[in-house]
């Protein structure tokens, strides 16, 4: 049954004094399903933005900096690697959303890889930058 079926039949039924625990219910369910997969996909659109401009400023520095500084260069790659450790935080973010509103097994394989890939790079990122994460 769709939200506004729902929506619908509790509006019918309050004429007619039908109780409306369950139709109430499952108007809630389905709005927080609808808001949960916009929250999820408002979450992956900011990865997404995240990535693409730390991609478009990493290469920019890049071409500015071209073989002069070795040093500099490996900042330039140790500050990619924050930014998409944000981006993996995001994406994460987004995962917890999606496993709450349809728990599967290969929703939690997902999330338990994306939480080990982020632990793992923070965990490398923090000791050879000094960077926190």
């Amino acid at each position: 049954m769709s939200i506004y079926a729902a929506w619908i039949a509790i509006v019918l039924d309050s004429a007619s004094g039908v109780e409306h625990t369950s139709k109430f219910t499952l108007l809630a369910e389905g709005l927080l399903q609808e808001f949960a997969i916009f929250l999820k996909v408002f979450l992956e659109g900011i990865a997404i933005l995240t990535v693409a401009s730390a991609l478009i400023l990493t290469l920019r520095k890049i071409f500015h900096l071209w073989r002069r500084d070795r040093v500099l260069q490996e900042t330039i790659r140790l500050e990619l690697g924050v930014v998409l450790a944000l981006a993996l935080e995001f994406l994460l973010a987004a995962d917890i959303v999606g496993t709450a509103i349809s728990p599967s097994w290969d929703a939690v394989a997902k999330l338990a890889a994306i939480t080990g890939i982020r632990t793992f790079l923070n965990f490398f990122l923090q000791r050879y930058s000094g960077f926190r994460c």
